[in-house]
């Protein structure tokens, strides 16, 4: 689940390293979430639940859509702030890039029906462009206490696609009174107490959850967040320094390797028999999850290349050309057209 609003950060305004660096952990963990569904692989076998399954039910199922989500209302009002400075009708270029990313998601159904491009679309279409038309003082706190209730709303509901709305408006209210950057500049010293509040909470959520699958939705909202604080304080560790730029490329190539690791799954499923990976062979899960981790060192390292050629990737290069109708050269990096 890329975030396909990001590009305010291209256009105008300088980049949030952070938010990249989630984006991309957020991607990470999606693609362990997609891979067997795609792959179709059956968690029971011969009566016997694998391992592998309950696993992923408990530490990926819900905790990274959430963030997606989140960093999505975020980018979506970063493109606003950007193209009102920018274009005369800055909701049109909003309205080409939800149409743009609609058309890819309706795409992209064909080979994973449960993709989120489309809903993301659809989403974006029905509550973010809307909430642009509110007074510039009244913008924050509306969405923000609309998206609340939403995400409330959502969590009520048994969570999946029913938080995207609240969560988009979060994300919005988040990224219009600057929180990302503001929080950047300040949470250094806060980090450590945060990470051991949130990772107490999820561990009992877990605990909690493991008695009763209804409160998932919940609890994957205390994991999001207990992952987005674990990683943004790691991140400023040494010991970190060396998976940083990786998370961060593949952060800045989201939509491009969102789409890119489907098409890989699914041309894999063909060819999944001699490879241990169809839905009744012994170690199917484990096979999948290795397969994850090649499928992301492959896309961290080509992503880093790309990237110190090009200033985006190729789908977020068409996706901001849709944007600016045609107005979006292929940038490389170093170029005065970069800046």
């Amino acid at each position: 689940m890329p975030d396909g609003c990001h590009g305010g950060q291209h256009e105008g305004m300088r980049r949030l390293p952070s938010l990249d660096v989630l984006r991309g952990f957020a991607l990470c963990g999606i693609l362990f979430a997609n891979a067997p569904a795609i792959l179709r692989l059956d968690p029971v076998r011969d009566g016997v639940l694998d391992p592998v399954p309950p696993v992923l039910e408990l530490a990926v199922y819900g905790r990274f859509f959430p963030l997606f989500s989140l960093l999505f209302g975020i980018g979506f009002a970063l493109m606003w702030r950007s193209a009102r400075g920018r274009a005369a009708a800055p909701r049109v270029v909003l309205l080409r890039r939800i149409l743009a990313l609609a058309a890819l998601g309706a795409l992209h159904q064909l080979l994973q029906p449960g993709e989120a491009l489309l809903p993301y679309a659809i989403a974006g279409l029905t509550v973010l462009l809307p909430s642009t038309f509110l007074p510039q003082r009244w913008a924050i706190p509306v969405t923000g206490a609309a998206g609340a209730l939403l995400t409330v709303a959502g969590v009520a509901q048994g969570g999946g696609l029913v938080l995207v709305p609240g969560l988009f408006l979060l994300g919005f209210a988040a990224g219009l009174a600057d929180l990302p950057r503001r929080w950047e500049a300040v949470a250094g010293p806060a980090l450590p107490t945060a990470a051991l509040v949130l990772v107490s909470a999820s561990a009992a959520g877990i605990l909690w959850q493991w008695g009763h699958p209804e409160a998932g939705a919940a609890v994957g909202l205390f994991m999001a967040a207990t992952y987005a604080c674990l990683v943004s304080m790691l991140t400023r560790t040494k010991g970190f320094a060396v998976i940083t730029p990786v998370l961060a490329a593949l952060g800045r190539t989201a939509l491009t390797n969102y789409v890119a690791a489907t098409l890989i799954v699914v041309g894999l499923r063909f060819a999944a028999r001699p490879l241990g990976i169809v839905p009744d062979a012994p170690r199917a899960w484990s096979h999948t999850v290795a397969l994850c981790l090649l499928i992301l060192a492959v896309q961290g390292v080509v992503s880093r290349w790309w990237l110190s050629r090009f200033d985006q990737g190729p789908l977020e290069w068409l996706l901001r050309k849709a944007s600016w109708a045609g107005a979006a050269p292929a940038v490389r990096v170093g170029s005065a057209a970069a800046a």
